[in-house]
C-alpha cells in the first residue's frame, strides 16, 4: 500500500544555514510518528515544509502521491492540519467561534452547521463547558485543546503537532496529551515533534531521531527509546530523561 505522506530527499536552507539535509520519510495512513531530537535539529522546519508553511530548497513532499507544491497552499492545509507550540487563538472571539471560523470561511459551511461541529469538537477535547469562554479566560492547556479542535475543524487527513506541550506549565501537559492519545486511537495519521518521551513510547508506531537536519535513527519506540543503536541517540535520551 502506498504511503499517505511521502518526503523525498528534502533539503531546506535559510541563507547559509542548512537546516534539513536530505530527509526521506514515508508515513502510512493511521500511523503515529514521533519526531525527537534537540532544539535546532530540524523537527519544526520539517513539519512546516509538510504543511507548506516553508518551501523546501530541494526535494519533494507528496500527499496521496501528488506533490504538495503543485497544490494551492490552503488546499494542502485543509488536508494537513497543524498545531503549534503557541496557541494562536483569536483573543477577541470565543472558543466556539475560534473553531467555527475556518469551516465557514474556507469550506463554506453554514454558521449553524459549523457551530454544531464546533460543539462536538469541544466535547471531543473535553471542553464542552467552555464554548463561550474567551482565550484569556482559559488555561494554557485549555487553549491548546481549543487549538487542536480548531485544526480538526477542517477535517484533515493528517495532523502535525510541533511541540504542542512545550509552552505549558507541567501540570497542564497531561490534559493535552490525553486528547492526542484519543486522537491517535481514533486512527488519525499524526506526526508529532515532542520531548515527551513517555507519550512517544506509548502512542507512536515509530520514533525518528533527528540530529543536525538528518534522520540518524528510526524504528519502533521500544528500540529507539529502549535500546538505541547510535551513540548520539543515547546521549540525547540520557540528557532528556535525566539519567
Amino acid at each position: 500500500m502506498s504511503a499517505l505522506l511521502s518526503i523525498k530527499n528534502l533539503y531546506k536552507s535559510f541563507g547559509r544555514n542548512e537546516v534539513l539535509k536530505g530527509i526521506d520519510l514515508e508515513v502510512a495512513e493511521g500511523e503515529v510518528v514521533a519526531l525527537i531530537g534537540a532544539s535546532g535539529s530540524g523537527k519544526s522546519t520539517l513539519l512546516r515544509c509538510v504543511n507548506r508553511l516553508e518551501i523546501p530548497t530541494s526535494g519533494e513532499v507528496e500527499f496521496r502521491g501528488e506533490p504538495i507544491t503543485a497544490a494551492n497552499a490552503n488546499a494542502v492545509r485543509r488536508e494537513i492540519g497543524m498545531v503549534f507550540q503557541r496557541f494562536n487563538l483569536f483573543p477577541h472571539i470565543t472558543a466556539i467561534e475560534n473553531i467555527s471560523l475556518a469551516p465557514i470561511k474556507v469550506l463554506g459551511t453554514s454558521a449553524n452547521e459549523a457551530k454544531a461541529q464546533a460543539t462536538a469538537l469541544l466535547e471531543q477535547v473535553k471542553l464542552g463547558a467552555k464554548a463561550d469562554a474567551y482565550p484569556g479566560e482559559l488555561s494554557g492547556g485549555q487553549q491548546q485543546r481549543v487549538a487542536i479542535a480548531r485544526a480538526l475543524g477542517l477535517k484533515p487527513k493528517v495532523m502535525l503537532f510541533d511541540e504542542p506541550t512545550s509552552a505549558l506549565d507541567p501540570e497542564l501537559v497531561g490534559e493535552v496529551l490525553e486528547v492526542m492519545r484519543d486522537l491517535a486511537k481514533s486512527g488519525m495519521t499524526m506526526i508529532v515533534a515532542t520531548h515527551e518521551m513517555g507519550f512517544a513510547r506509548e502512542v507512536a508506531n515509530r520514533v525518528i531521531f533527528l540530529d543536525s537536519g538528518r534522520i540518524l535513527e528510526e524504528g519502533p519506540p521500544e528500540q529507539v527509546l529502549g535500546s538505541p543503536k547510535q551513540e548520539r541517540t543515547r546521549e540525547f535520551l540520557a540528557r532528556v530523561l535525566n539519567k
